[in-house]
């Protein structure tokens, strides 16, 4: 099939995106905001590390990005200081005791449906409302990132992110727009509907930008102020743990107690492969990275960097490899059980200490502000991590008790000499993988800088009927990539996003110079560096 490019008339957006990297021999951050990217610089010059800047930004994007994640979601995290050297932190939610398969029975409505193509289960109970929520590990995953590897106490960080949430969300169009997507879910759960619609319809609207519209929980403060007083564990085993379960409770949906009391988050060895001259890190188990690691050993056996932007052949080599990986992803990786080994709309937060020091970090709720259920006595937004799992059973992914989904979060790092060189990761559900790892290869196979590589052309190979190519790609790389796959061009607009949103820092040893370039295509994305003089 000969691909079709798009009539100019038919495209939604007519403007070329940049977004320049930042430059500095200070520590830097890159996000998905440009208020919580601010507050991970602010930990920075307190004195903190990578991986202090990388947990406050992710406390601020609680506040400031609340479709995309938060305390009541999980994640997971990559992370390699002078100190520690290389380590991984595992919070990603878990599934309860309750969640058993004949409570998520199918719909029986023909085809696949939603962004993962599942069967639809009945009441849509995997994607919205109580029976979607996961035990969140961010809190406990966040405390222990900064107890294990962090300068800073887990009250000094929360103190940075407090005020913000006393100030609330400056609304801008594109808050505007997040909240209106999802404003007939968020208008279901009362608390939900009070926060962010305006007579209980309708997504707030910013007249002037002399005086914007504000977003502000009013709960959100005093259960910051708990978990700083109280400590982290009081969201699993004390007075916040109660306060969840009986809002969920209210809701229909009983959770055990032993259940939160049992979150633990993991830190592990990272997952490590050797790639040409340098070295891939990423979290073990049931995320991206044992996948885009399989990308790279095919590829140092089947291909050799050109150091050159990436062409034709280039393309289609990561059309046809992509393919066959995905396939037998999402066909053989899953949670089998309690016992099993593995262990498992986004966010991605990208730090570099002055030291060199890096984190890679990926929040998330699921889907865009997760259940849409925001708990009465706390305010917190809830997760939909359910949805991660195929509803259909007897599969390696199928929804059980106290079961880790496959999810698609994949913050990795780069070393080279035996120290970090890049850090990165996306949000975009299944189109995280793909970018990462053509990310990783635009720079070690094709010699380009992170701001040029955020700046190339992608192509997602996820869904099995095309690969969909962005419409700046040549006609002959379209070509290409239609010798070795069916082809769908497409344009990569504001939303629907057609591809992953990628944050990035990099070091160079040489001269100690840092870069963050935060994501191109989202509009509140920036990159923040530390106050202060410069690196001695």
């Amino acid at each position: 099939m000969t691909p079709v490019p798009i009539p100019t008339a038919a495209r939604h957006q007519h403007w070329r995106l940049a977004k320049p990297a930042v430059v500095t021999d200070r520590g830097a951050v890159a996000a998905q905001s440009a208020i919580a990217a601010d507050a991970g610089a602010r930990a920075l010059a307190a004195g903190g590390n990578a991986v202090d800047a990388a947990v406050v930004t992710a406390l601020a994007l609680h506040v400031v990005e609340p479709w995309s994640s938060g305390l009541g979601g999980g994640g997971i995290m990559v992370l390699d200081l002078p100190a520690s050297g290389p380590q991984a932190v595992n919070f990603s939610m878990k599934a309860a005791a309750d969640a058993l398969p004949e409570r998520y029975p199918l719909a029986g409505v023909p085809g696949r449906h939603g962004p993962f193509q599942w069967a639809r289960v009945a009441e849509d109970r995997n994607t919205f409302g109580p029976w979607s929520i996961m035990i969140p590990g961010a809190v406990d995953g966040l405390a222990v990132a900064l107890e294990r590897f962090g300068r800073l106490g887990w009250g000094d960080a929360l103190e940075i992110v407090i005020p913000l949430a006393e100030a609330g969300i400056p609304v801008g169009w594109y808050t505007t727009f997040a909240i209106a997507v999802e404003a007939r879910g968020l208008s279901r759960f009362a608390h939900a509907r009070d926060v962010f619609l305006r007579d209980g319809l309708f997504a707030p609207v910013s007249e002037s930008d002399d005086a914007p519209a504000v977003v502000r929980d009013p709960l959100m403060p005093a259960l910051l102020r708990r978990l700083q007083a109280r400590g982290p564990r009081d969201f699993y085993e004390g007075e916040i743990a109660g306060g969840l379960r009986a809002d969920l409770a209210a809701l229909g949906r009983d959770w055990p107690a032993a259940d939160l009391a049992a979150y633990r988050a993991r830190v592990t060895a990272p997952l490590r492969q050797p790639y040409r001259d340098a070295e891939l890190l990423g979290v073990p188990g049931l995320n991206g990275a044992p996948t885009v690691m399989r990308f790279f050993a095919a590829s140092a056996e089947r291909f050799a960097p050109t150091l050159a932007p990436p062409g034709p052949q280039d393309y289609a080599r990561f059309a046809a490899l992509m393919r066959e990986l995905w396939e037998e992803r999402y066909a053989s990786m899953g949670d089998e059980g309690p016992a099993s080994p593995l262990e498992r709309c986004t966010t991605h937060v990208a730090a570099v200490d002055r030291e060199g020091g890096m984190a890679s970090l990926t929040n998330t709720l699921g889907a865009r502000f997760g259940s849409k259920v925001a708990l009465p006595g706390s305010g917190l937004l809830m997760n939909n991590g359910m949805f991660w799992f195929d509803p259909e059973p007897g599969r390696p992914n199928s929804i059980g008790p106290g079961k880790w989904p496959l999810t698609n979060a994949c913050p990795m790092i780069v070393r080279r000499g035996g120290a970090p060189v890049l850090a990165l990761g996306a949000a975009g559900g299944r189109r995280v993988p793909p970018a990462v790892l053509q990310h990783i290869a635009f720079v070690l196979d094709h010699g380009l800088t992170i701001e040029a590589a955020a700046h190339t052309p992608r192509i997602d190979p996820v869904r099995p009927e095309a690969v969909a190519c962005d419409h700046r790609l040549s006609a002959e790389v379209l070509a290409a990539i239609a010798a070795v796959a069916p082809v769908k061009v497409v344009e990569n607009t504001v939303y629907p996003f057609l591809f992953a949103c990628v944050s990035a820092v990099a070091r160079d040893p040489a001269t100690g110079q840092n870069t963050a370039q935060p994501s191109v295509d989202l509009p509140y994305a920036a990159a923040a560096v530390e106050a202060g003089p410069a690196a001695g």
